[in-house]
């Protein structure tokens, strides 16, 4: 984190989020945090106060706190964006079990002794890192009315012994999904998709008929693709003429988190994103 601790505190540590699917370097993560233990009254009384920042949050101590102290910090962690369950890869928080993060179990550091430690089981976070609710130590209330958005719950135990800035990280994953371009127009025409990149291919393209008049070929990927913040991929709608082949589309549109459903594809059921495409 490298926000600027306020005058007269210091950072006591700091978590930030990260998501595979911002590309940006330092790009927010739209998600916010609410501090739920302990009361604003005695994280005052122990000289802490808590501030969001742009990647994560943060946790100060006044520069006149001392003494031997040992507090647990407990944050509810809830997406902003309506969208974040459908471009992560996590589900959503259901009655019997959330996400939950704890500094106490967390594995040891991958680097050295000054490099962030993640507050989860593997490289990002997955369903290894859900707990049953009645397990969890929260009191009934906080369980039972949670809001829709509820990504899970965060403990950091600290201790006026601690080292100053410790830093922590959750970091999710990008939803991957099979990419299905529906091409209208397409009659009588030999299309294929190619990536410029050479990295992902598409199965030939099938014909089958939309409403109206109009002929539409649906082209899939053959592999999962993730979902980005931006369009890294590149994308051309080619098609085979007499004479070679023609370039009709230089960079095909990337879908969109809400186009998302479920379809059975040779007798699996995948999640695919929907793209339109008219010629």
């Amino acid at each position: 984190m490298t926000g600027q601790a306020p005058q007269g505190w210091k950072r006591a540590f700091s978590i930030e989020v990260r998501h595979a699917g911002f590309d940006e370097a330092g790009a927010s993560v739209p998600v916010a945090w609410q501090l739920v233990e302990p009361p604003p009254a005695r994280l005052s009384a122990l000289g802490l106060i808590c501030r969001a920042e742009h990647q994560g949050l943060s946790v100060f101590g006044s520069e006149g706190s001392g003494g031997d102290t040992t507090v647990d910090l407990l944050f509810q962690l809830t997406a902003t964006d309506p969208a974040f369950f459908a471009y992560t890869d996590i589900d959503r928080a259901d009655g019997d079990s959330t996400l939950w993060f704890d500094s106490t179990t967390a594995p040891a550091p991958d680097g050295g002794s000054g490099s962030a430690r993640r507050l989860h089981e593997g490289a990002t976070v997955s369903a290894a890192d859900r707990a049953a609710r009645d397990a969890l130590p929260l009191q009934r209330s906080i369980t039972q009315h949670v809001p829709s958005s509820l990504l899970g719950y965060v403990r950091i135990r600290w201790s006026s012994a601690d080292p100053l800035a410790t830093a922590w990280f959750i970091a999710f994953d990008a939803r991957a999904v099979v990419w299905r371009y529906s091409v209208h127009g397409a009659a009588g025409r030999a299309l294929f998709i190619r990536d410029a990149e050479g990295q992902v291919d598409f199965e030939p393209a099938t014909a089958t008929l939309a409403p109206g008049p109009t002929d539409t070929v649906i082209l899939r990927s053959t592999a999962a693709i993730p979902l980005t913040q931006h369009a890294l991929r590149h994308f051309q709608l080619m098609e085979v003429t007499p004479h070679g082949e023609r370039l009709l589309i230089h960079r095909l549109p990337a879908p969109s988190p809400s186009a998302l459903v479920k379809e059975t594809v040779n007798g699996r059921v995948l999640t695919v994103a929907e793209i339109d495409v008219d010629l």
